[in-house]
Parts: structure tokens; sequence; C-alpha cells
């Protein structure tokens, strides 16, 4: 049993350095142009073409499965969220504004009356 789980953590992180070695490829090759690649136009298709590769060798990965089935499950909770309607938006974002000029106002105060006592000790 063991033997077997010995085996699937090393093709998982088999299959992890081979992605990440993928996207360091990629990133040589845009950058260094080892190719000698005359326009950005073929670095940056060398590129997304070695980043979509090492996106599908990710995600054949069990860390990759277990993105996706986070992802998958991510979208199903946010279909059950509800969402406010506009009209409460503006309410809430109105009533956000006003606290924040109203905590603006005290501070400035405080502020003020600190500032003046300072003045006071110090003249």
């Amino acid at each position: 049993m063991s033997k077997t789980v010995e085996k699937q953590t090393k093709e998982s992180s088999l299959g992890m350095y081979l992605s990440i070695l993928i996207v360091i490829a990629s990133l040589v090759v845009f950058y260094l142009d080892p190719l000698g690649l005359i326009t950005t136009l073929y670095k940056v298709l060398v590129l997304l073409v070695g980043l979509v590769v090492a996106g599908l060798v990710f995600f054949k990965t069990p860390q990759g499965n277990r993105l996706a089935i986070f992802a998958k499950e991510t979208k199903i909770e946010l279909r059950k969220v509800v969402w406010p309607t506009r009209n409460e938006t503006v309410k809430t974002t109105g009533m956000i504004m006003v606290a924040v000029i109203i905590v603006a106002i005290f501070l400035w105060i405080v502020d003020a009356f600190f500032s003046w006592i300072v003045q006071l000790l110090t003249n």
C-alpha cells in the first residue's frame, strides 16, 4: 500500500516540477531570447504556449485536480450568495459615507483639541 502512495507522490511531484520547469523555460525564452526570435509577437506566443502547456501539466497532478474541484465548488457557492439590490447598495454606501464624514470631523476636533493643549503647554 505504501509503495503505491510513494509512487503517486513521486508522480505528483514530477508533474509539479515539470510545470514549474516549463514556466521557467518559457520566461527564459521570452526574456533572454536564446532562439533568436526577431519580433516580440513570436516571443509572446512562445510564452503563452508555454504557460498553457504548464497549466495543462499542472492540472493533471493531484494538486491541480484539487484546485479544479475547489474552483467548481466556489462557483456553486457563488450561486447561493444573495446579492444586494441597487437600492440597498446605494443606501448602505450613503450610510458609510455619512459615517466616514462624522468620524473625520470627530478626529479633526480631537486633533485640534490636542494641538491647542500642546500649544498651551509649550508657550
